[in-house]
């Protein structure tokens, strides 16, 4: 394990002296009867605005979380995997591993992934990246406090620390923005096609500030957030694993099949690179308003069949199920193609919006953008605040609106969170990939207890029927934090 690095790599850091650390360590010698050789922390995170559409090449505009996945880790000599969760309604796993080959990701008989399989998918993509190179094994214990199935990227953080801590055990060393790259097609053993953001936020946040995340070549740019606002992320108590059905994968998909009937229609068909949106916005050269009446004209059904597909793409079935679908997608017989392309399109738009609306009305006391040439994150104007929250904030509920309208993939616990906080003039939007999980909310900071007390009290108690004092746990406000980090003892 090296202990040179450069700034782009993951940092290794002394290890911290807090209850949660000890906690965790004394679990770890007491099952495996030796100390951990190393710590590894991957943060949750919470998108500001940018849903579903990194995966169609869009830019997103996440923040990292105080909550994380915390691993304890030692290696052994013998080719095995030992997992352990400090929680213990989750089951210890064991297993020989020696080649990627040993590594089939088995869900249960109900589809849904067991909690190891998230870390097997990180070991998976470290031994792939290793040319199975590996001749030891490792003792992992796992603390999280990301609530899981939140829309927190809880699943997306424990494959990343997973495959971090293979690779720091075997002194592997990366950049921030290759392991990122290489986390997210990790995820990709649990079925799901994601875009690659959970991961480019877990390792690419930094402190205090949100990050507007691009494609090809991933890149990450501070962007300052409103000295006044603050974030309040409250848990709607429907829990949705991506993993479990096939509602993810199939906007995917629907969004891919629409990239590829535009731009068949607007002739360039041709080009068999394309395959999102973004590319067909690209190859067109068009702006996103030009690509939102493109749809209008080009996809005006609300509905298309499969048959319908194939002959506007003049392929066969097989040769559709084959490049485009996924394996639980291709019994699907009908898309809606206008609804997921109108979603993404509009939804890139208030990216932009949002992101230059910070940008427009922020300043760092020189009129320069950072010092010595560094991009250094920018601090808004007290006087600017009220109208640059509910700027945003608007932005943040058009999001909203599209992703239930549109996108269908809220749920009724969501819309009336977001219901009550507009009664209390606070925006706020579905976080996550949807149908469960948290909102996210932006507001004021000299309103954040009234609201989350509002909250607490009409959704907690009176809607969810629960406890006041349980609510505690499930609404909570929240600042951009730090990306992943090894601990060491020093």
């Amino acid at each position: 394990m090296s202990s040179i690095q450069s700034s782009d790599e993951v940092p290794v850091r002394t290890l911290p002296n807090n209850e949660r650390i000890k906690r965790l360590k004394d679990y770890f010698c007491k099952e495996f009867d030796c100390e951990p050789m190393f710590f590894v922390r991957v943060p949750g995170r919470v998108n500001l605005i940018g849903e579903h559409i990194d995966y169609c090449g869009y830019p997103v505009l996440p923040m990292a979380l105080e909550q994380d996945i915390l691993i304890a880790a030692a290696v052994q000599n013998k080719p095995e995997l030992h997992l352990r969760n400090i929680n213990n309604k989750y089951d210890n796993f064991k297993m020989e591993v020696r080649c990627c080959e040993d590594l089939n990701i088995i869900p249960d008989s109900n589809g849904k992934p067991f909690w190891y399989n998230y870390v097997l998918c990180g070991v998976k993509g470290a031994l792939e990246f290793l040319n199975d190179r590996i001749d030891s094994g490792l003792q992992l214990v796992v603390d999280g406090n990301i609530p899981p199935a939140s829309g927190l990227s809880s699943s997306s953080a424990l494959v990343s620390a997973s495959c971090l801590a293979v690779l720091y055990a075997q002194n592997v060393p990366l950049s921030k923005t290759d392991i990122a790259s290489l986390c997210a097609k990790c995820e990709r053993y649990i079925g799901t096609q994601g875009g690659g953001m959970d991961q480019a936020i877990a390792f690419l946040a930094q402190k205090n500030c949100a990050q507007y995340i691009t494609w090809q070549p991933l890149k990450a740019t501070p962007v300052a957030l409103p000295e006044n606002a603050a974030f309040v992320v409250a848990h709607s108590l429907s829990e949705a694993n991506k993993a479990a059905t096939n509602d993810f994968n199939r906007r995917v998909i629907e969004c891919r099949l629409a990239a590829k009937i535009i731009a068949a229609r607007a002739g360039a068909v041709t080009d068999k690179k394309i395959i999102t949106l973004s590319q067909v916005q690209s190859k067109l050269d068009n702006s996103l308003e030009d690509m939102v009446k493109l749809v209008y004209e080009y996809l005006p059904n609300d509905l298309y069949t499969k048959s319908e597909i194939c002959e506007i793409l003049d392929v066969k079935e097989e040769e559709l199920e084959k490049l485009y679908l996924t394996p639980n997608t291709s019994h699907l017989t009908e898309f809606k193609l206008k609804q997921r392309a109108l979603h993404v399109y509009e939804e890139a738009q208030r990216v932009d919006d949002f992101r230059k609306q910070c940008s427009q009305t922020a300043s760092n006391g020189n009129g320069q953008n950072g010092v010595n040439g560094k991009s250094n994150p920018i601090v808004h104007e007290n006087g600017d605040c009220d109208d640059i929250i509910n700027i945003l904030g608007n932005l943040m509920y058009g999001s909203h609106q599209s992703l239930n309208e549109l996108y269908e993939c809220s749920h009724d616990n969501l819309n009336h969170l977001v219901k009550l906080s507009k009664e209390m003039n606070v925006n706020s939007r579905l976080t996550g990939a949807g149908w469960g999980g948290c909102i996210i909310a932006l507001c004021p900071k000299d309103k954040v207890n009234c609201y989350i007390d509002m909250l607490k009290e009409e959704f907690y108690v009176k809607y969810c029927k629960i406890d006041k004092n349980k609510a505690s746990s499930y609404v909570f406000a929240t600042t951009p934090n730090h990306g992943a980090e090894i601990y060491v003892n020093k």
